[in-house]
């Protein structure tokens, strides 16, 4: 069991108690824009905390898997690049790969600010269901989800007593 994980700026982060993880990415994610409607799995590199062995960096960089039954606050947090022409952006939750669970997209607002998305949701999981974060992105180019942090790209679940 993790007692605490370094985060993004040094801070420690005691681990709560119960089952739970946070990970994120310490860098910016380059998303290629989707052909269609194909959603591309994130990958994170670090942990917040991980208290009952949820997320396998070496095995599955992308998802996080329920230990035991139950339910689960589940959510993933992304901050887009500042917009650049027109197009979708999406950002959704994924079970066992083939379920959306959760999911928001919206259009390119062509603002001059960075765009800031948050999905999250209760969902009973059995023992071994896994959770992958996803995104979507029409532009036309390259964009990045910027490492912001403790807030982007962000990934966690824990389970509700």
């Amino acid at each position: 069991m993790d007692i605490g994980c370094r985060g993004n700026a040094g801070e420690i982060q005691p681990a709560p108690s119960g089952v739970s993880a946070r990970v994120f990415n310490s860098a910016d994610i380059a998303v290629a824009p989707s052909k269609g409607d194909e959603w591309k799995t994130l990958n994170f590199d670090s942990k917040r905390w991980d208290t009952a062995q949820l997320y396998d960096a070496a095995a599955n960089p992308g998802r996080l898997k329920a230990p035991v039954a139950g339910t689960y606050h589940i959510f993933a947090n992304v901050i887009w690049e500042s917009p650049i022409g027109s197009g979708i952006w999406g950002l959704r939750l994924l079970l066992n790969g083939k379920t959306v669970i959760a999911e928001q997209t919206m259009p390119n607002p062509e603002l001059p600010f960075r765009t800031s998305m948050a999905v999250g949701t209760l969902y009973a999981l059995a023992a071994g269901d896994y959770v992958e974060a996803q995104v979507l992105q029409i532009s036309g180019a390259v964009l990045f989800i910027r490492h912001v942090s403790a807030t982007s790209p962000e990934f966690g679940m824990a389970r509700i007593p």
